[in-house]
């Protein structure tokens, strides 16, 4: 039996192809809905200096969740990812948010509760 050759679709980053652009599409994808919001650039001008301000935003200003409240830039300049820094405010939070569910319409968690 003469079979043609298996051909294998690779379609994210493998052992195989080590080259993936998902860090580029996700920067573009930040730019594009945190940073620009729509808008369009009008010139070369304002889009140079409109990423420029995207690079110091990103860098600066901007704290991914996997930094755990740090920023890159404090990351790049040695500071250490504190995965304990916001547990206080989110057992806080959470207490909070439980006790305001309680007290939704004076309802008392039952089943047929109506509002007064």
């Amino acid at each position: 039996m003469n079979a043609p050759p298996v051909v294998k679709k690779i379609t994210a980053m493998t052992a195989e192809f080590p080259f993936s652009n998902a860090m580029s599409e996700t920067t573009h994808r930040i730019y594009k809905s945190e940073f620009v919001g729509g808008k369009h650039s009008e010139d070369l001008a304002s889009h140079i200096a409109s990423l420029n301000d995207f690079m110091e935003y990103y860098n600066h200003h901007r704290y991914p969740c996997r930094l755990y409240g740090k920023t890159p830039m404090e990351i790049i300049n040695g500071q250490e990812i504190d995965k304990q820094l916001f547990t206080q405010q989110l057992k806080e939070a959470k207490l909070k948010r439980l006790e305001a569910n309680r007290n939704f319409n004076a309802c008392v968690a039952r089943i047929g509760c109506k509002p007064s």
